[in-house]
């Protein structure tokens, strides 16, 4: 099982990035429910917690493929290292806006502009897996180390977070996430060995990248997939507040995590024959079960245990869906694709943490688990009836370069033309 694993961090450089980017992404662990436990706990409302990081994440979906474009023409670190210094800035601004009982605007204000400076960490990274890899198998490997990666940070972050939050300071959720934030830029941007090579303003934008059916599909999916994922987050705190056992809401959303990180350990280390695009609804045939199951939980020690068996459906499913656009995206355009994952993933967590934070208000944390199992079951169906679509074989592939190039089997060889000499052209520039 780990001889997959190993294979893909005996490339060069590989190890090194990947774990400095696991650094520089924990603040998806434990920004958004370092927010609600922040305002919550500081306002006591959590339709106002709701309401806040609805605005961070929505800000963040919207700006993410913008600054994937700007990384994919001009480098990561170019790019990257100033939009760093304007995320903390805005976290420091949120903090005190808070703290301080400042005008509510400047609340969402600089909720806002730190959603717009957050970046998307996860295709960066995944954008320089894609770079040195050699196979689509090694590919394949690479993005589930990456999706375990992201559940290491979700099993052991919201547990630290929300003891801290509960038991010591409000804001340390927020606090732990600018540190993260600030060392993972210095670890990461400095390599430059594994940084793509940036295509510069001449990029050609040709191919499609929303406006293709079976990317489309994907990303639509990845909005119902948001809405579960941020309603869980709230959902977990306001059950365990019902409970009289709001420390707890940690322990229960990392047991999610775990499920998740064992489930995508599992599903790296297999070799598989099936399709990125079969794989999806399947993965998601798990999750969704594991939704609807989770509407029997009456008390937290249940709730947790349903949580693991929701997770198990999480990181497959998000592996699937990067190997599927992955397969379908312009290669000069991958970061920018890839993007849009967490694009739509944020809109969705912006929805579902202000439906969730409505809903228990109103109703009951138990009653919000219904978004849950809705938002899963129309997940599936999105997928199940986009299969067609998603197949790469009806997309027409422009040749990759060379440190681009994916070999599997569902994307057919594309011989370049001759050059003047009569040999094949072995010059393209990698990335």
């Amino acid at each position: 099982m780990l001889r997959m694993y190993q294979e893909i961090f005996a490339l060069p450089g590989a190890l090194r990035f990947s774990l400095a980017g696991l650094v520089a992404r924990l603040p998806i662990a434990v920004l958004g429910i370092g927010i609600v436990l922040f305002i919550q706990g500081e306002t006591g409302s959590y339709e106002i917690a709701g309401l806040v990081t609805s605005v961070f994440m929505v800000v963040q979906a919207i700006t993410n493929p913008l600054i994937a474009r700007l990384v994919d023409a001009h480098g990561q670190a170019r790019v990257m290292v100033p939009v760093v210094c304007i995320h903390l800035v805005a976290l420091s601004g949120l903090l005190a806006s808070v703290l301080l009982d400042w005008w509510v605007g400047t609340v969402f204000l600089s909720a806002g502009l730190a959603g717009a400076s957050v970046g998307s960490l996860g295709s960066l990274v995944r954008a320089r897996w894609n770079a040195i890899v050699v196979s689509s198998r090694q590919l394949d490997t690479a993005f589930s180390w990456e999706a375990v990666a992201d559940e290491i940070l979700f099993v052991t972050g919201p547990v630290v977070v929300t003891a801290l939050a509960t038991l010591w300071i409000a804001p340390a959720g927020v606090l732990i996430s600018g540190v993260a934030t600030l060392a993972g830029a210095l670890l990461f941007y400095p390599q430059k060995a594994t940084e793509p090579v940036p295509r510069g303003r001449s990029v050609d934008r040709s191919g499609r990248v929303l406006t293709h059916p079976g990317i489309f599909v994907a990303v639509v999916c990845q909005v119902f997939l948001g809405v579960v994922f941020g309603a869980i987050d709230v959902i977990a705190v306001g059950f365990g507040d019902e409970q009289g056992a709001k420390a707890f809401a940690g322990i229960a959303l990392s047991a999610l995590a775990a499920g998740s990180l064992l489930a995508g350990a599992v599903y790296g280390a297999m070799d598989w024959r099936l399709q990125a695009r079969f794989r999806f609804p399947l993965m998601l045939v798990v999750l969704t079960a594991g939704s609807w199951l989770l509407l029997l939980a009456n008390d937290m020690v249940l709730f947790a245990i349903l949580l693991f068996v929701v997770g198990v459906g999480i990181a497959p499913s998000l592996i699937a869906v990067s190997s599927v656009i992955q397969t379908l995206a312009p290669p000069e355009r991958l970061t920018e694709s890839l993007a849009w994952i967490s694009t739509a993933l944020g809109f969705g967590v912006a929805i579902g943490s202000a439906a969730a934070g409505s809903v228990i208000e109103r109703l009951g944390a138990h009653e919000a688990i219904w978004i849950v199992a809705g938002c899963s079951t129309a997940a599936l169906v999105i997928a199940g009836a986009g299969l067609r679509a998603m197949d790469p074989g009806r997309t027409v592939t422009p040749h990759r370069p060379r440190r681009e190039t994916i070999d599997t089997a569902s994307i057919p060889a594309v011989v370049p033309p001759p050059t003047g000499d009569g040999s094949p052209d072995e010059t393209q520039p990698g990335r």
